[in-house]
């Protein structure tokens, strides 16, 4: 009985074993498991180079800072000439100390970025300074290569402060062809109100550092008005107010000065910024200056509400 239990066992693994073998031979190789495809690795955006921070002290000396892309490099130009180079961190920052100080008068810096296998890179902007005679706060303007778009003030001669110390400023006054933009300066992430003779035109919060910008939508018709900002708290008390004289009429809309007309003098304008626009060239700032000397006491140093000739090219 225990002989033919064995035997019974056997067959059993003997016939399995055919089966098994008959029905590998008989059966194509079951497919492979499709693989999922391996995406294409995407091309690295490239980060372009951009001024944050420019600052000079009273002695010329400056600290200029900004972002690029890690691990480039970034020249620092002065008009056509570079006058600092540096290199990013892992992080594109960049922080350019000179080691001579800036000239007293009118500068043009802008950015340019090197990085391997790439054509070289200009900053979308650029920052106009203006240094004063020694003792004196310098005046840096950030606004596009282009000339369109809002204007950025990063260092101002100085700010208009309540007696706790809030510090709020409109800095800025933009004609362009996506209509009017004006900006300033408040505490950070403050929230700030525009209004023209006591209307309210917009509101905004400024960023991290204080920077706002209100483009309103409303319709500015030529005249003359108060502008006026002020910043509130989370309960819309106003905790700080400020206040200039504004004039807006077809003299003073700065996206189409023509040799041989006038310009209303707003926040913010320069003589080479005035001279880029109606000349296409701001080295040219100096034929305004000998049309208007008369108005003109230091050509560093012009006012909102004055009125100068554009003389003819």
């Amino acid at each position: 009985m225990q002989k033919s239990v064995i035997m019974i066992i056997v067959g059993i693994v003997i016939l399995a074993g055919g089966i098994a073998a008959s029905v590998f031979m008989g059966q194509e190789s079951p497919a492979p498991v499709a693989q999922p495809e391996t995406p294409q690795t995407k091309e690295t955006e490239i980060i372009p180079p951009a001024f944050d921070v420019v600052r000079v002290n009273h002695q010329g000396n400056a600290v200029m800072a900004g972002r690029a892309h890690p691990g480039s490099t970034v020249e620092i130009l002065d008009g056509d000439d570079v006058f600092g180079t540096v290199k990013t961190d892992s992080r594109g920052e960049w922080v350019f100390v000179p080691d001579r100080v800036l000239d007293v008068g009118e500068h043009k810096l802008g950015l340019r970025m090197l990085l391997e296998g790439k054509d070289p890179i200009l900053s979308d902007h650029i920052v106009l300074m203006r240094v004063p005679e020694r003792g004196q706060d310098a005046l840096a303007l950030k606004v596009r290569r282009d000339g369109e778009g809002p204007s950025e003030v990063l260092q101002k001669p100085g700010k208009a402060a309540n007696a706790d110390g809030a510090a709020l400023s409109i800095d800025s006054v933009d004609y362009g062809t996506g209509g009017l933009s004006i900006s300033g300066h408040s505490d950070p992430s403050a929230q700030v109100r525009l209004y023209i003779d006591n209307n309210f035109i917009g509101a905004t919060q400024a960023d991290e550092k204080g920077s706002w910008t209100i483009s309103p939508q409303t319709e500015i018709t030529p005249g003359k008005y108060k502008l006026r900002a002020d910043q509130v708290d989370e309960n819309a008390k106003v905790i700080n107010r400020v206040e200039i004289p504004f004039q807006r009429d077809p003299m003073n809309d700065t996206s189409g000065l023509k040799p041989g007309s006038f310009v209303v003098v707003q926040p913010g304008n320069s003589l080479w910024r005035l001279a880029r626009r109606t000349y296409g060239s701001g080295v040219r700032y100096h034929d305004i200056y000998e049309a208007n000397a008369n108005q003109i006491k230091d050509a560093n140093l012009i006012y909102p509400g004055q009125v100068f000739r554009l003389p003819k090219n």
